[in-house]
């Protein structure tokens, strides 16, 4: 708001400056005909001067003939003078229209996105609605804003560069009047993509499918899984999944959207309800039956079906803000009241969603609780957050160290919590569930909303420890439940393997970017001497011709002290030019693989043993300031060699360097990030490559 309302206000004071100006400028064009006409009325009609006539201005006086013409040219200047500023009267209503609308605009949204937000509170059919419609009308209203907000700035920017044109277009109002063409041309540029862009963000969204690490498990697979979750169905009204998929990574939870299964990339759509196998192993029944018709309530209540209503609005005013504050910085901070609009939106509907998402949680837990027991409903709550810590540590380790191992996860995560125990789940109280489409309110309030107290009997039930044989469970739901858990284990090693593959191709391809060979940087002086060379060879010509036809005009003293002014400046520009060419392009740094060597320096600095590196540039080119850690060699400077400032208090060592040949300070920039880049890429290779010693 406070922009748009500056642009408003200043608009208001143009006007009044506007209106006075060109009341001013009219008065001093009518006083200026008034003293031209009385100078024609009073010149004499033989022709003959009459230098009786007189006109004074800017300190000076006219007299004669030119007495009329000069008042002729000033009453001429102050017309066109009333001309701009009568056209300068048009400009402060375009900024105050420009200021009122964006301000209005920011207004508007900022009321309907709290109402809705509100509204939306009471009803979720209210919240989609609303937001869809706001999703369609944002960009509109962030595109109308973004071009009231420019018209107004750079009709302000216009006004205030009318004034340069009264004193005559000097060298520093030629200067203002660039700064002025250029911010008006950069802030036009910056909103004109930012209104292409906002064209397309009404594109149609597609949701991306969502990616599990799992597999789809058919009824022949797991009878006593598919009966079980059929049966609750059917004794809550819900409607069943139509794709069951079991995996090791994630938690329970149900989505309706498209996913893709990995490994394999098996498509699916439709219902689907994700178990994770751990859990079915390590959960009491009555615990797997609380949490899975909790999953199951949530396509009761339609819930998946909102949450995909919800992802295109998400998507769209995500779309409309990476668009606007993308250019944001490019505009002078036009952009800003519209970037600020659209995360207010976005906040708003974030809120209202998490609103509903906890409540849906809670009537979950509710239903869930109605199946079983509100005690089994909080236990499993509880449970979960307990086995978590077990699970994550098994899954941590095999990440780390794939080939190692053991084949069946499940009955690591076991061995695991039989070992160590579970965790206790006081400690877990305040944890959301993870989940990987909705929020969760936190474990205590969940249990408080199902009426359980957070006792000692039940927190004792949750956290304790399973039986040796509690895989024995599993063969109530599957066919093969040691196959199956055997096979989840292959797909979650093998995407690890993916991943890892993934990964150490991208760090090779950064390793190999430079190269085995030195690259050798050079200065670049040839330009510069160039210049002084020809600069000093121009004098020369002057001092030659002056020398052989002399000044017409002047005394011989005078054109003896030219001569030799040109001369000296000849012979100064020429002999420095000569002086920088004769240093050709001398080495200023020299990048290789395991380091950078400079001239002035007697080792090369290894890019491991630099902690922080920074580039400035100034008028001779560029600074580099590398800081090495206590422990590293320090170099020394070398005799003879370019300068380079060491500062061993600080561990500070300084390179000034000339701009290498063929770059600009950004290119240089780059490609000293690339080697930085590169030299930890080998080090992750070479410390994933090395032995690892045995212990005695």
């Amino acid at each position: 708001m406070l922009l748009p309302l500056a642009l408003l206000l200043l608009g208001l004071w143009e006007r009044q400056r506007g209106a006075g100006d060109w009341a001013e400028f009219a008065a001093e064009h009518d006083r200026l005909a008034g003293i031209v006409a009385d100078l024609e009325a009073r010149t004499s009609r033989d022709g003959r001067p009459d230098f009786r006539l007189q006109f004074r201005r800017d300190g000076k006086t006219y007299g004669g003939p030119f007495a009329v013409v000069m008042a002729r040219g000033a009453r001429d200047s102050a017309g066109t003078l009333v001309a701009v500023m009568d056209w300068r009267r048009w400009l402060p209503p375009v900024a105050i229209a420009g200021g009122g609308i964006a301000a209005g605009l920011s207004l508007l949204v900022l009321l309907a996105g709290a109402a809705l937000s509100w509204l939306g509170r009471g009803s979720r059919d209210v919240l989609v609605g609303g937001f869809s419609l706001m999703r369609r009308l944002l960009p509109a209203a962030l595109a109308a804003q973004i071009l009231a907000a420019t018209a107004g700035f750079i009709a302000v920017v216009a006004f205030e560069s009318g004034l340069l044109l009264q004193g005559g277009l000097s060298g520093d109002g030629m200067k203002l009047l660039g700064i002025a063409a250029v911010a008006v041309g950069a802030t036009l540029l910056a909103a004109g993509s930012a209104l292409f862009g906002l064209r397309r963000a009404l594109d149609a969204f597609e949701p991306d499918p969502l990616p599990i690490l799992g597999r789809q498990i058919t009824p022949a697979e797991a009878p006593g899984l598919w009966r079980l979750v059929e049966g609750l169905a059917e004794r809550m009204g819900a409607l069943k999944p139509d794709s069951v998929v079991v995996g090791l990574t994630e938690g329970f939870f149900v989505t309706a959207g498209p996913a893709v299964l990995e490994p394999g990339g098996t498509r699916l759509s439709g219902r689907i309800l994700h178990l994770p196998l751990p859990h079915l192993a390590l959960m009491r029944g009555d615990e797997t039956a609380a949490i899975i018709a909790h999953e199951l309530a949530h396509y009761a209540g339609s819930d998946t079906a909102y949450s995909q209503r919800f992802l295109p609005i998400y998507s769209g005013v995500a779309r409309s803000l990476d668009v606007v504050a993308a250019r944001e910085g490019h505009a002078l901070g036009l952009l800003g009241p519209s970037v600020r609009l659209g995360r207010f939106v976005m906040e708003r509907f974030h809120l209202a969603v998490r609103h509903w998402s906890r409540v849906r949680e809670f009537a979950a837990d509710a239903a869930g609780a109605g199946v079983t027991s509100p005690e089994a409903a909080a236990r499993a709550l509880l449970r979960s957050g307990a086995l978590a810590p077990r699970i994550a540590e098994i899954l941590a380790a095999a990440a780390e160290a794939p080939d190692a191992a053991p084949p069946d996860l499940v009955a690591a995560v076991l061995d695991r919590a039989v070992a160590c125990g579970l965790d206790d789940p006081a400690l877990h109280l305040d944890a959301e569930q993870a989940h990987p489409t909705d929020t969760h309110p936190p474990t205590r309030e969940r249990v408080s909303a199902l009426g359980q107290a957070l006792g000692p009997d039940l927190m004792s039930a949750a956290g304790l420890a399973p039986p040796p044989h509690a895989l024995g469970q599993l063969a109530a739901y599957f066919a093969d439940p040691a196959g199956l858990c055997r096979a989840a284990s292959a797909d979650f090693l093998g995407a690890v393997h993916e991943r890892d593959a993934a990964f150490r191709a991208h760090l090779e391809g950064k390793a190999a970017e430079v190269g085995t060979e030195a690259r050798v940087l050079r200065a670049n002086y040839r330009p510069s001497g160039l210049v002084l060379a020809v600069a000093g060879g121009l004098f020369a010509v002057v001092a030659l011709g002056i020398a052989v036809f002399g000044i017409p005009g002047i005394l011989p003293r005078e054109a003896t002290v030219v001569l030799a002014t040109a001369l000296g400046i000849a012979v100064l520009m020429g002999g420095a030019g000569a002086f920088v060419l004769s240093r050709g392009e001398p080495v200023i740094l020299v990048l290789r693989a395991e380091g950078l060597a400079a001239p002035g320096l007697d080792r090369t600095i290894a890019w491991s043993d630099i902690a922080d590196l920074d580039l400035t540039g100034n008028h001779r080119g560029l600074v580099m300031r590398v800081l090495l850690p206590p422990a590293v060699p320090w170099p020394e400077r070398r005799l003879g060699r370019p300068a380079a400032k060491l500062d061993p208090k600080r561990r500070v060592v300084t390179l000034p360097l000339p701009l290498p040949r063929g770059m600009n300070p950004q290119g240089f920039a780059d490609l000293i990030a690339t080697y930085q880049v590169a030299a930890q890429a080998r080090s992750i290779l070479d410390a994933a490559t090395a032995p690892v010693a045995e212990p005695a």
